[in-house]
């Protein structure tokens, strides 16, 4: 019964969809996406060192990413990126950097703040993993990773050793939420391969050095961590049904995808297939991305998948996946049938095609336009330096791809977006609102290169809302918690989540477009603990804190 009705809706679906390519795009009508560069009038001047070697090591191309969160609860979104450092001889002045922002500009406020390590990083996640009210940092390195705990005080501590979530391997992506409803955050933490300095291997295209690929290494399993809700953590992951031994996590997000009130867990892969972990309660979990057609492609392929991101992009209620992949492999966009089950619908909404030569790493969506449409968000950039010697249809600096939506339908917009559109080695890509001007800008952090912040300058023309929820009890950021709300005949729905992306922690209000909306008749927020609260009558244009009663 069940394979005969998702039968059944993939037809129709493809029917709708394939009807509504037909159409031109300027049909549904089409509205300004427009960023600029702002990194260094607001004062950001960070540069990634990656410690590029002749050698060409793994992990040097691997990095890096970062956070926005708000660290000192002054209102505004902070920044938090993550450095690496000499594989050789590490120098204690390269750091992760923490920059505080006034409003206006950012402050480099690392030193006072006394988080910044010196490890060869790779991401970051920012959640109140012990309930106090302040955002935490969990930063994910070349072993060992690092908690930097807020002291509230605009000051951090390393309790890494007592907290126990030290994981001295090659880690990657990271991300909290609460997995048995106990009501405090557990942490989820990708591991890539068994690697070290000496056992770099050497890859070669003919006589020339390259970045060897993910085959070339043996894979290891990624961690999960129980928060025991006195400060410490248990690894539970082979008594919660997660051990895998060989999966080459780089991407994870915590969301509910069968729509039980249970977080489930979604992990993006390199060269293995990508991991759906459906939550059967008091934190045990089943394997299930193969029956539930999300472990691959279209075509049955493990692909070597990097970022992800789980949004409810064509407004029916349910949460959708996307993630990016490697290069001459088309990134994929799974549509969910409401109870869990997944389709590829990549080909069938024209993102195979412009995918393909490029190689995606962070990703997500947001409506950078406020029409009430989650847009597509692809950072690329190749591993290979000298990829254009190897193939010239590649190039190692790539764009930053926009995919505009309405409807269901996206539209390229690439190249009308204002800013270089090919100039990139994106890693980690970040969203947030970060002038709290009501529409979505974005951080690319890149490989060896300047971060860059993109200021969205036409977003808010169009009408917007943001919730920042506040959770009772230890889940104060209300990790898990969903939203939807109806505007213009749309229901939108989102969820906060912690993580997705690539290496990245995003900002967790939930930001939604509203088109020409003024008013809001009926807000529905499903707590993560799965009571509910009803707003009416919400005015638009403001960023609304709202606290569970």
């Amino acid at each position: 019964m069940i394979k005969l009705f998702r039968n059944k809706r993939r037809f129709s679906l493809k029917f709708i969809f394939i009807f509504l390519l037909f159409l031109p795009f300027s049909a549904f009508g089409q509205t300004d996406i427009s960023f600029r560069d702002v990194t260094a009038e607001v004062g950001i001047d960070f540069k990634h060192f990656n410690d590029f070697s002749p050698e060409r090591r793994l992990v040097e191309t691997m990095g890096s990413g970062g956070a926005l969160f708000d660290f000192d609860k002054d209102g505004d979104l902070d920044i938090y990126l993550v450095q690496g450092n000499s594989l050789t001889n590490p120098n204690p002045n390269l750091i992760n950097r923490l920059y505080r922002n006034d409003g206006q500009t950012f402050a480099d406020v690392t030193i006072e703040a006394g988080c910044g390590d010196s490890g060869y990083g790779m991401g970051v996640v920012a959640a109140d993993y012990n309930g106090d009210g302040y955002q935490d940092l969990y930063v994910t390195n070349l072993g060992p990773n690092v908690l930097f705990r807020n002291n509230g005080d605009n000051t951090f501590t390393d309790v890494t050793t007592d907290a126990g979530v030290k994981c001295d391997l090659l880690s990657t992506s990271s991300a909290f939420a609460d997995i048995d409803q106990d009501g405090d955050l557990d942490l989820y933490v990708c591991n890539y391969v068994g690697y070290s300095l000496d056992s770099d291997i050497p890859c070669y295209y003919q006589d020339m050095r390259i970045y060897c690929g993910p085959n070339d290494y043996q894979g290891i399993e990624d961690t999960l961590y129980r928060n025991n809700g006195d400060g410490t953590f248990t690894d539970v992951t082979q008594a919660s049904g997660t051990y895998i031994p060989d999966t080459r996590g780089l991407g994870v997000v915590f969301t509910d995808l069968d729509n039980d009130g249970l977080l489930d867990i979604y992990v993006a892969n390199d060269m293995n297939p990508n991991k759906l972990f459906v939550n059967q309660g008091e934190g045990k979990f089943a394997e299930e991305g193969t029956p539930r057609g999300c472990a691959y492609n279209a075509d049955g392929i493990a692909n070597g998948s990097m970022g992800i991101d789980a949004q409810d992009f064509d407004n029916d209620g349910d949460i959708d996946l996307w993630m990016t992949n490697f290069s001459l492999e088309a990134n994929c966009l799974m549509i969910n049938d409401g109870n869990g089950y997944f389709d590829d619908f990549t080909f069938d909404l024209n993102l195979a095609k412009p995918s393909f030569h490029l190689l995606g790493f962070g990703t997500l969506f947001a409506d950078c336009d406020n029409n009430g449409w989650k847009d597509l968000v692809v950072g690329n950039g190749h591993i290979w330096d000298n990829v254009h010697l190897i193939d010239p249809s590649m190039d190692y600096l790539q764009p930053l791809q926009i995919f505009s939506n309405f409807q269901g339908q996206f539209q390229d917009r690439t190249n009308q977006i204002g800013v270089n559109p090919n100039h990139y080695v994106v890693r980690g890509l970040i969203r947030g609102d970060i002038d709290n001007d009501g529409d979505v800008d974005l951080v690319l952090c890149q490989s060896n290169r300047h971060v860059i912040l993109l200021r969205n300058e036409a977003g808010n023309r169009k009408s917007w809302i943001a919730f920042r929820l506040v959770g009772k009890g230890k889940n104060t950021d209300a990790i898990g918690s969903r939203v939807q709300l109806t505007t213009n005949g749309i229901t939108q729905t989102s969820e906060v989540i912690c993580g997705s992306s690539y290496l990245v922690g995003n900002d967790m209000r939930l930001h939604f477009g509203l088109d020409d909306a003024n008013v809001i008749e009926k807000v529905t927020i499903r707590w993560a603990d799965g009571t509910l609260q009803t707003l009416k009558d919400i005015s638009a244009r403001q960023i609304l804190t709202v606290a569970q009663k």
